[in-house]
């Protein structure tokens, strides 16, 4: 992702990036992995507003199944920045406000 950050890759890394941090969402088995990957795209959309298209369309099924603090933070930020693209966006994040009150800290 530093590659991304810095804009050293050359056309089209960013995108690249993207799609390989989106692929990591999806790795169950591997919490802290998909927390990763969640907190790292969520730094790329800051910087590259453009690959909002690429991230958008797996952030409510990762919200399911990351569990760390960091990685669920990192993609409630994203569904906010992504949330005119994803149709079930407002849906996903009122689950979340009616669960707060049960969040350990």
């Amino acid at each position: 992702a530093s590659i991304a950050m810095h804009d050293s890759g050359g056309q089209g890394a960013v995108e690249s990036i993207a799609r390989r941090l989106v692929e990591m969402l999806d790795l169950h088995g591997i919490p802290h992995i998909s927390s990763e990957a969640a907190t790292s795209l969520a730094s790329l959309v800051r910087r590259h507003p453009s690959i909002v298209s690429v991230v958008s369309a797996p952030l409510p099924r990762a919200l399911k199944y990351i569990s760390e603090p960091a990685g669920k933070a990192s993609v409630i930020f994203l569904l906010g920045e992504c949330g005119e693209s994803i149709v079930e966006a407002p849906y996903v994040l009122e689950k979340v406000i009616d669960s707060y009150d049960s969040i350990a800290d």
